[in-house]
């Protein structure tokens, strides 16, 4: 068994395939044997890199590169052709539509796709570790998969073979091939020889390494082909994104360790019947409370990931709950934008996400792969609190607007939603749409419910027998404009606390990040009681169109 593992190895390396993305693309990855990274852009050109420094004993790594996915997996286009193809705009609830600037965010046709390039490619200089482990998983798994396969075949053929001769056949096999067994190990060792003596002479010529990398990550690298005449202008360009994102939020970094230090620590409890902890403590919290993170349409902006992780840690939060729209479009290639997050989080955190109109399916199950608690009209548990919660029917890809993923409109989806909320124990409802949410508070079937979506801070206020708390935009998604990179409209991230006894929403206090690198964070704000039943809920305006 050992001798078959042995064997079957290298060609278990040498053969593995994993198709997972590389910036925006879609790419195909592969162990080499010449001790280089070779990212193949197809008519345009290659890029070499060498790999000494990365790759141990003179592997390589191939990476083809493939189409930038403007769409999520087959099964969800699928799923999407099986429904009508347009937008359910009107209120679920036939009256509580969102407030002006219903979903602002990134928008169809309007975005620059260039400059949405530019920023994917300008992630694996701002975070390339995400990109490393991605590979890393990705190519792990499928080499032990082929070796585990070549093993079991191969041994599975020799014990078969053993049964069918039987004991004294394989003697006289064996006594036949004592006699040449020097041979044998003698060819052996000479064909161990010519394959090492073919790798050294057959070893590819050193690099002629491109200025244009000098004092970067690539240094040392080789372009060829058409690649090579507009690799200044484009690595330029990607690195000057690179480094005023990383500058910028250094900044805003640093000035949040400031204002973190003169926050407001306390709200009034008093209302809520609570009182201090006996001898109090040295923050001046309460006793039996629970602390989450709540962030909602990052929308890929990989730089407020940073915040989201050092805003968690700060807090000592219990767990993060991400609201949907962690990507733009929900394409495979943008699961990147997710695995950032999810690096920036303290380890063994426990998070959970509901998806948005911009998620889709493929994102959600990267996230669960990622060890996300992902709420599918499904509830989960975290800190001694219950959520409940589903994805937003919708998913919204460039070029086309929002479509439907499933039969149900969200008129219909809301309703759905509503009678599961009715048959089900929980504390708190996770839906991106407020809207979606909104039948199931106005019921009485939910008494919480935190979402995001409409990029525009509300409540939190009661609404129905319920309390709603609608979080803006942690990634600052301007209308028509490219999220990743510095903000260009204020970006908030919410820190709620949870009365361990009740389940219920204490207070809420908002961290708030402006385009000029400030950080402000709030006074805490308490959330109201739920009213009863028959009090008429407030009215607010239409929503306007979605993008």
């Amino acid at each position: 068994m050992a001798v078959v593992a042995a064997v079957t190895l290298p060609w278990a390396l040498l053969s593995a395939r994993a198709d997972l993305s590389f910036g925006p693309h879609e790419a195909r990855y592969q162990i080499t044997a010449d001790s280089r990274l070779t990212v193949d852009f197809g008519p345009l050109g290659k890029l070499l890199v060498p790999a000494d420094d990365y790759l141990p004993l003179g592997l390589g790594l191939s990476v083809d590169i493939g189409q930038i996915p403007v769409s999520g997996t087959d099964e969800d286009d699928s799923h999407a052709g099986a429904s009508e193809r347009r937008s359910d705009r009107s209120s679920p609830d036939g009256s509580d539509g969102a407030p002006d600037g219903s979903e602002q965010g990134v928008g169809g046709g309007a975005v620059d796709a260039l400059g949405g390039d530019i920023a994917s490619y300008a992630s694996l200089f701002s975070a390339p570790q995400a990109q490393v482990n991605e590979v890393v998983d990705g190519l792990t798994t499928e080499i032990l998969a082929r070796w585990a396969l070549a093993v079991c075949l191969i041994s599975g053929v020799v014990v078969a073979m053993a049964f069918i001769l039987g004991p004294v056949r394989l003697a006289g096999i064996g006594r036949a091939f004592v006699g040449k067994e020097l041979i044998g190990i003698g060819l052996v060792t000479i064909l161990v020889l010519a394959s090492v003596g073919t790798a050294v002479l057959t070893r590819p010529k050193p690099l002629d390494a491109d200025p244009a990398f000098d004092g970067t990550p690539l240094a040392g690298a080789q372009v060829t082909g058409r690649l090579g005449g507009v690799i200044d202008a484009a690595f330029t360009a990607v690195k000057d994104f690179s480094d005023d994102n990383d500058a910028f939020y250094d900044q805003v970094l640093e000035n949040l360790g400031t204002q973190w230090t003169t926050r407001p620590q306390t709200g009034n409890w008093s209302d809520q019947g609570m009182v201090p902890r006996p001898g109090g403590d040295e923050d001046g919290l309460y006793a039996d409370v629970s602390t989450f993170v709540f962030g909602s349409d990052l929308h890929c902006n990989i730089g407020m990931a940073r915040v989201v992780g050092a805003v968690t840690r700060m807090s000592d939060a219990d767990a993060y709950i991400d609201g949907g729209d962690v990507t733009m479009t929900g394409t495979s290639a943008e699961n990147y934008c997710l695995d950032v997050l999810d690096d920036e989080l303290p380890d063994k955190l426990p998070r959970m996400m509901v998806k948005g109109n911009h998620d889709s399916t493929e994102t959600t199950n990267h996230a669960r792969s990622q060890g996300w608690k992902v709420l599918d009209d499904t509830s989960a548990k975290m800190s001694g609190v219950t959520f409940f919660g589903g994805p937003d029917p919708r998913r919204t890809v460039f070029g086309s607007g929002p479509q439907l993923e499933t039969d149900l409109t969200a008129d219909q989806y809301a309703q759905k939603l509503n009678d599961e909320a009715c048959a089900s124990d929980f504390d708190i409802m996770v839906i991106h749409d407020a809207r979606v949410g909104a039948p199931s508070l106005r019921s009485g079937c939910a008494q919480h419910s935190l979402s995001g979506h409409w990029h525009k801070r509300v409540g939190p206020e009661a609404l129905g027998s319920g309390v709603r708390y609608v979080s803006s935009t942690t990634g600052g998604a301007l209308a028509n404009a490219l999220t990743p990179g510095p903000l260009k409209m204020d970006a908030e991230l919410s820190i709620v606390r949870v009365d361990n006894r009740t389940k219920r929403p204490i207070d809420v206090q908002i961290v708030t990040v402006s385009p000029d690198k400030t950080v402000t964070i709030d006074p805490w704000k308490t959330f109201p009681e739920p009213v009863p039943l028959v009090a008429q809920p407030p009215q607010t305006q239409p929503a306007s169109e979605e993008e």
